[in-house]
């Protein structure tokens, strides 16, 4: 579909320049208080599960599941090299 120019283009509502990062970012554009900000993240409960991430133990592999993960990678990529050695 052809595009005519100047028909439906009102200058004023595309901005002329964009603000810059440190312009559009210093001012926040709700005031909330210190102690307002604490008492939402509490209730959310953001801080508890920040905490239990923090607190999961990686679990180790034992030897017995090595060796079993390393066979099952052996005998396919074995059998394919000998695949392609025939």
């Amino acid at each position: 579909m052809a595009r005519r120019h100047g028909s439906n283009v009102n200058s004023n509502t595309f901005p002329e320049e964009f603000p810059s990062e440190a312009t559009a970012y210093a001012k926040p554009l709700i005031e909330i208080s210190d102690e307002e900000q604490w008492r939402i993240i509490k209730q959310t409960g953001i801080l508890d599960a920040a905490k239990l991430q923090d607190q999961r133990v990686v679990e180790e592999i034992s030897f017995g599941d090595e060796i079993f993960n390393a066979v099952l990678l052996i005998i396919p990529f074995s059998s394919l090299l000998l695949l392609m050695e025939m």
